[in-house]
């Protein structure tokens, strides 16, 4: 009974588990964060990983992720400068205009590269967003390892608000995977 009340113990303190992008890089949510279904039913599958965290309580805020190839010819993403390049093309579909010249930030990514660029929809300010439509969009390029590419989304509707918190923070914990070794 004791050994069944400390398993229960440890489990409520236990660190929340990794998902899987792809077979190389893990993902661990954030406390209130779950892995849900990325693709809505009729969407088809698209030709790389994705995974897609909300947040629990149902906040409106999202995060995808994709596992994409850095090393596609003509468009090879292997330092920061490539890493910026690839993030403005990714983050136009949120830009106001084609012209646009967006602030990026550089973040701090353990082993690897980083970049950010935040966009607000003109069309929502001042304006309540629905159910799975967001003011803002920040889209994240980290290069983990010098070679491997994720692509991310962060959706949600205030500026430095909780939501954006813990979606960098979520993005941020995306690492290599280190396979067990079986001895």
């Amino acid at each position: 009974m004791k050994r069944l009340a400390v398993f229960l113990l440890l489990s409520c303190f236990a660190r929340v588990h990794a998902a899987m992008l792809g077979h190389d890089v893990e993902v661990t949510a954030v406390p209130g964060w779950l892995s849900v279904e990325p693709l809505a039913p009729d969407q088809p599958k698209p030709p790389y990983p994705v995974l897609k965290f909300v947040p629990k309580d149902g906040r409106n805020a999202a995060v995808l992720l994709s596992l994409l190839p850095a090393n596609v010819p003509g468009y090879e993403v292997t330092d920061l400068a490539s890493l910026k390049g690839f993030n403005l093309v990714a983050s136009r579909p949120y830009l106001p205009g084609p012209d646009a010249r967006p602030a990026v930030m550089e973040l701090k990514v353990h082993d690897g590269l980083g970049v950010s660029v935040t966009s607000e929809d003109p069309a929502l300010i001042g304006k309540t967003p629905s159910p799975g439509e967001y003011k803002i969009a920040t889209t994240v390029s980290l290069l983990l390892g010098g070679k491997t590419l994720v692509h991310c989304t962060l959706f949600y509707d205030e500026k430095n608000s909780a939501d954006f918190q813990e979606a960098i923070q979520l993005v941020l914990s995306a690492a290599l995977h280190a396979p067990s070794s079986n001895i």
